[in-house]
């Protein structure tokens, strides 16, 4: 079964150009063709495909195991022959949620490798850059590399407005006293998303600082400002998020102190209530009592006055708390 690859080779003099599927057992000459740059992407890489990473590439086995088990968190592993990098993707779902992919890159001194278990539009926006202007920070392997971390660097500042989006949007409801029992929840899964945002942003970051070091042969020194800028991207997006998370922090305490507002106006209003119904309620207890000697037993108008005196005395309390808006 063959994988589900795409290869695009550029040859000393040429522009990048698509391989044929039948031309991918020839990567390892390609490759050591010297002025050679091969980028091969697969998707859902399987045994098919680790098999021709292991042939055309000698990919090593610590290599092979991380894509096999996947939930790697960004890292830069350096092996005799070639290096890995993991990072993640910031992809937006319908829900406006954010879906991290993971992507796998493998480099050598002539080729990357990318590996994905679902779309990655970074992925495809590299490759496009790539054939767009190959000659792009250097043009060695690491301006392939370069290409894909700018890309998928770029799609999380998309991703982290939309969220700002959506607290700005939660913000109003809780402010404006619109907020249900599912307002909490909405919090909560925000909160967890700038978490994961982060425990995938702070590594990138150490990634792409390893790579600014001038002892990793794999960026060359005109390719530096390159990887500089996309270290500054990083930090924007990493003091964006702590915002963010300061802002989530403030919804929640405004949730509960609005809520707890809105308790303390039912209080008031249920303790208003219940002043108003035991005036009534002290006058009938009173004249319940069985005694025989009460002079307003016998009295002609002791019942009307008495509801008027309850009706006098509940007014008057109404008044008294609505004039004091406890109503």
């Amino acid at each position: 079964m063959t994988p589900d690859v795409r290869c695009l080779v550029r040859l000393p003099g040429e522009q990048p150009r698509t391989l044929a599927t039948d031309e991918l057992a020839r990567i390892d000459e390609l490759i050591a063709t010297p002025g050679a740059l091969v980028w091969l992407d697969i998707l859902d890489p399987g045994a098919d495909a680790l098999a021709l990473l292991r042939d055309e590439f000698g990919l090593h086995p610590l290599a092979e195991e991380d894509m096999r088990k996947q939930g790697q968190r960004p890292k830069l592993d350096a092996y005799p022959d070639h290096q890995a990098v993991v990072v993640h993707e910031a992809l937006r779902r319908a829900d406006g949620s954010t879906q991290l992919v993971e992507i796998h890159a493998l480099i050598g001194r002539s080729w990357m490798v990318t590996a994905h278990w679902t779309d990655a539009p970074g992925v495809v926006e590299g490759m496009r850059r790539f054939q767009a202007r190959p000659d792009l920070a250097g043009g060695a392997v690491g301006s392939l590399l370069y290409r894909l971390l700018d890309s998928v660097v770029d799609a999380y500042f998309p991703a982290l407005d939309a969220l700002s989006d959506r607290i700005d949007a939660l913000e109003d409801r809780i402010v404006s006293g619109q907020q249900d029992r599912d307002t909490l929840r909405t919090v909560l899964d925000i909160k967890r998303e700038l978490l994961e945002l982060r425990r995938v942003l702070a590594p990138m970051r150490d990634v792409t600082n390893a790579f600014l070091r001038r002892d990793n042969e794999a960026v060359e020194d005109v390719s530096l400002p390159y990887y500089a800028d996309l270290h500054d991207h990083l930090l924007r997006l990493l003091d964006q998020l702590d915002l963010l998370r300061d802002l989530v922090a403030a919804a929640l305490d405004a949730n509960l102190s609005v809520t707890s507002n809105n308790l303390n106006a039912v209080m008031k209003r249920l303790t208003a209530v219940t002043v108003i119904l035991i005036l009534p309620t002290i006058i009938a207890g009173i004249y319940g009592m069985n005694f025989i000697h009460m002079p307003e037993l016998d009295w002609p108008l002791g019942y009307p006055v008495a509801l008027a005196m309850m009706a006098a005395l509940m007014a008057g309390a109404f008044l008294y708390f609505r004039a004091h808006d406890w109503f």
